[in-house]
């Protein structure tokens, strides 16, 4: 970690740092000062609807809906199995 990040740690400025394989993969992350992140009404209400349209979007596509309902069969036979 260079010394500018180290700072900016210090001095609660909030941040997530990701760790990526050669393949594009996150590994692992840290977080750090998450705690000190403070969103307006107006981020938040900008946050949620540019999240809406997307959702919209996304589940107008039946062929999304399908592979979406096969990724959470997958996942949930893999927790079960754990």
């Amino acid at each position: 970690m260079d010394d500018k990040t180290k700072t900016d740690i210090e001095a609660g400025v909030p941040m997530v740092i990701a760790h990526w394989d050669k393949d594009g993969n996150v590994t692992s992350q840290e977080t750090y000062n998450l705690e000190n992140i403070s969103l307006s009404d107006w981020q938040k209400e900008q946050l949620a609807r540019a999240t809406l349209e997307a959702c919209r979007t996304f589940y107008s596509d039946p062929e999304n809906v399908k592979k979406y309902e096969a990724w959470k069969t997958e996942r949930d036979e893999t927790k079960r199995r754990k």
